[in-house]
């Protein structure tokens, strides 16, 4: 799939993404090339859930070597969790043998919830992608 204006592609030190005061930042210190994709509200895709972004970072052979999915939310992290599962199934053929992690970032994360727990368990046994849900910041360091 081509992303046409709905991708950025960058080796910045810092690439962030951010909505409704809800922001994840990405430290790229080592200048690899990131395309950050905004996946909702741009990407053609016939599905009706999608999470908001996605980042796929690049080894130096230009193959993917890792893609994060990005949901900004409210407090429904349910509601993102199933965003984030279908924007993996939608890219599932592109990303099969890729390292995934998804991240959430809510205003509010029920405290030490064995919901978020539960999860971040089904999203590892389904996807084998790593879940972390954060509350509105969140950093990576790639």
């Amino acid at each position: 799939m081509e992303y046409g204006n709905c991708a950025i592609q960058s080796t910045n030190k810092i690439i962030t993404a951010e909505e409704n005061r809800r922001k994840l930042t990405i430290y790229n210190p080592s200048e690899k090339v990131i395309r950050k994709i905004k996946v909702d509200g741009c990407l053609p895709i016939e599905s009706g859930k999608r999470c908001d972004y996605m980042f796929e970072v690049d080894n130096p052979v230009s193959t993917i070597n890792n893609v994060i999915y990005l949901e900004l939310k409210g407090c429904d992290i349910e509601k993102a969790y199933e965003q984030l599962i279908a924007t993996i199934e939608i890219f599932k053929s592109k990303h099969q043998k890729t390292k995934k992690e998804c991240h959430i970032v809510a205003s509010r994360v029920p405290k030490a919830g064995t919901k978020a727990q539960q999860l971040k368990v089904k999203m590892k046994k389904s996807t084998q992608a790593e879940l972390i849900i954060s509350t509105d910041k969140a950093f990576i360091a790639i």
